[in-house]
């Protein structure tokens, strides 16, 4: 019990990395998916034999050089020496919370950007240096989970997979990760170029790189299981991977928390349950969108790549460094996001080996966690030709006040936030977890200095998501860390803090975010991350008798229509996908028009939409029973009746009589 968050997520990171290598090598094969995935579970068992093999040889002979069995001392004897050793780390971090957190104007982020690098710079300054004598009440760096937390952290796991089941919260993107995998499940084929206009006619899109292993491998599972992938994507894959990010979390937790980690957990795993509404926010992409990529790169793999760090750094683990660079390739499965953030975590770490002149480290290490993202994402961008000069000018880098609040919120949520941050290389556990967390905090820091990331961005072109490099920091574990601050030379407040801390931190979270549940986003029982009435309509037309060809629906049906079947194919799957294509091209302009004339919320000129319906080549069409004035503009537009579904989701469908006109490359 006690080893299974480790050999669980060591697992995960080493059969996914697997699957991932396989997968790029089928770049070139060209296999079908059912194939490679069949192959991976040969592959399995002597993968697993040999990370077992290496696992015992993983000897540690010796700690690293700038590290003894025991952390060095770091606090002086009297107050006077305290406080002028860290006075300035602490009061610039507060400084930097507030005028982040609460400010409004230029001069304010300013203030904050340049509090937070004294307060990080000054912290790194106030750690001890090589040579310091030993602290003999200093926590052990070889700390294990105990049965007793294993339990704990277990019960957690199974709770949160169960609990993410129940969750119904529609993301917008799921129609192109879901839609890919029920593609790969009914076809056995890797969609490399467009799915969701037309049938590889056009180029892939921006959201569709031929890097990312997820959603085909979810396809594959799910073709191989004769089961549907959306099933197999809510019922299957979400509850192991609630319980893989987790443990990610516990590991981490336990690794660099300096006291009682399971308080630290619990308060970490609570600001993640209770702080998650908001779109984009950071623990949005949690349990509600645990089956994208990127969200469990972000939950998971970020975490595991710290303990990796700390487990190489602190016992000159082979293992470790083996899984490191393995992470580095399951990453660059899960989401492209990687291919940026990974160098940039990797970096930050090697600033502080650097510093402490560990350059062998820092070499090993670097490379280890980035070669592969990197070479990927170069490959990918010569072949590729670049970004798309459309998808620069849709996606303008966001404002960093609002980068700021995607990761570590506004107001008091955002102090929280911003002090967890900037105070997190004096609260970890000393050694090596504080030396990394002030190498992340500074490189996240000097990357918010307005205007270093619209400089990146301009250089790099990946201006979309370079709102996300403040992921690179585990912020729910930081956090918690708050829970466990503990005041030298001062017993009797200890003992009130340890009681006060967290249960003032949880009551924050609880009045000041938004949970997870707002909104009855909570089902009775497992559901799709669809609208039941949604669900039951699209797949009420998907058993009709219509013509072949491309269907016009109501937008959120034809959303949810590829992630259920790709037989029948859809005018418009999402708007926000046509900037890839040019959103004033005539291609763009029509399904843009028919979808307004579907969903019925603005008075569309029949003329209008009978040339769009030629144009674009529509066989069919469905509407709401409700949308009157659609359904009055039936006869005019030559559309026949042929199904009606009474309330709930009331909706009648016809047949065009245009179908095979089209003169616009529909």
């Amino acid at each position: 019990m006690a080893a299974a968050p480790v050999l669980f997520t060591d697992a995960a990171v080493v059969g996914f990395a697997l699957w991932t290598l396989l997968y790029h090598l089928n770049l070139g094969l060209n296999l079908r998916p059912s194939v490679v995935f069949i192959a991976w579970l040969v592959l399995l068992p002597v993968t697993a034999y040999a990370s077992w093999k290496l696992r015992r040889r993983d000897v540690v002979p010796r700690p690293a050089d700038d590290e003894t069995a025991t952390t060095p001392a770091e606090l002086p004897a009297d107050r006077a020496a305290l406080l002028r050793r860290y006075a300035l780390p602490v009061g610039a971090a507060v400084g930097a919370a507030m005028f982040a957190a609460l400010g409004t104007g230029t001069l304010s982020w300013w203030l904050a950007a340049t509090l937070g690098l004294v307060s990080v710079v000054s912290a790194w300054l106030a750690l001890p240096r090589r040579g310091a004598p030993a602290d003999a009440g200093a926590a052990p760096v070889t700390r294990e989970t105990t049965p007793a937390q294993a339990y704990v952290v277990i019960a957690v796991s199974l709770a949160a997979a169960y609990f993410g089941t129940l969750i119904a919260r529609v993301s917008l993107d799921d129609v192109f990760y879901v839609g890919k995998s029920v593609w790969v499940a009914e076809r056995d084929e890797i969609p490399f170029r467009d799915f969701l206009f037309t049938e590889g006619v056009l180029p892939a899109g921006s959201a569709n790189p031929p890097l990312p292993s997820f959603e085909v491998f979810i396809g594959a599972l799910a073709r191989v299981l004769h089961m549907h992938a959306a099933s197999a994507t809510w019922y299957l894959l979400l509850p192991v991977l609630a319980v893989f990010a987790i443990f990610a979390l516990w590991r981490l937790v336990q690794r660099w928390a300096p006291r009682r980690p399971l308080v630290v957990f619990g308060v970490a795993a609570a600001y993640i349950l209770l702080v998650a509404y908001y779109a984009d926010a950071l623990n949005t992409y949690h349990l509600p969108r645990l089956t994208q990529g990127k969200s469990v790169f972000v939950h998971a793999l970020v975490p595991l790549a710290w303990v990796y760090l700390t487990d190489y750094l602190e016992r000159r683990s082979r293992r470790a460094l083996v899984l490191l660079a393995l992470l580095s390739v399951a990453s660059v499965g899960y989401t492209t996001t990687a291919v940026m953030l990974l160098p940039l975590l990797s970096a930050a770490a090697c600033v502080v080996l650097i510093a402490t002149r560990r350059l062998r480290a820092a070499a090993l290490c670097f490379a280890a966690a980035s070669v592969y993202p990197l070479v990927s994402g170069v490959l990918v961008q010569v072949l590729r030709g670049g970004i798309e000069q459309t998808v620069a000018t849709y996606a303008p880098l966001l404002p960093l006040r609002t980068i700021y609040e995607l990761t570590l919120w506004l107001g008091i949520l955002g102090v929280i936030g911003g002090l967890a941050v900037w105070w997190s290389p004096l609260l970890l556990r000393r050694g090596v977890p504080r030396q990394l967390a002030a190498g992340a905090v500074l490189a996240v820091t000097v990357l918010m200095i307005p205007g270093l990331l619209k400089v990146a961005g301009d250089v790099s072109g990946l201006r979309a998501v370079l709102w996300r490099v403040p992921w690179i920091l585990p912020v729910p574990a930081l956090v918690g860390m708050l829970a466990v601050i503990r005041l030298p030379g001062l017993a009797r407040v200890n003992r009130v803090l340890a009681f006060v801390l967290p249960v003032a931190l949880v009551a924050v979270f609880y009045t000041q975010g938004k949970p997870m549940w707002t909104n009855d986003l909570v089902q009775s029982k497992p559901t799709w991350r669809i609208p039941e009435t949604r669900k039951n309509v699209t797949f009420w037309i998907t058993r009709q008798d219509l013509p072949k060809g491309l269907v016009l629906a109501p937008t959120s049906v034809m959303r949810a229509m590829p992630q259920v079947t790709t037989r029948v194919r859809v005018v418009m799957a999402r708007d926000l996908y046509l900037t890839d294509y040019g959103i004033d091209t005539q291609f763009s302009k029509d399904r843009l028009l028919l979808g307004r004339f579907a969903d019925g919320v603005e008075p569309v000129p029949v003329s209008e939409v009978d040339a769009a319906l030629r144009r674009v080549d529509v066989s069919a069409v469905c509407l709401w029973r409700t949308n009157k004035a659609a359904n009055d503009a039936a006869p005019a537009l030559g559309l026949v009746q042929v199904a009606s579904r009474k309330s709930p989701g009331g909706m009648i469908c016809y047949r065009t009589t245009t179908s095979g006109t089209s003169t616009s490359g529909g």
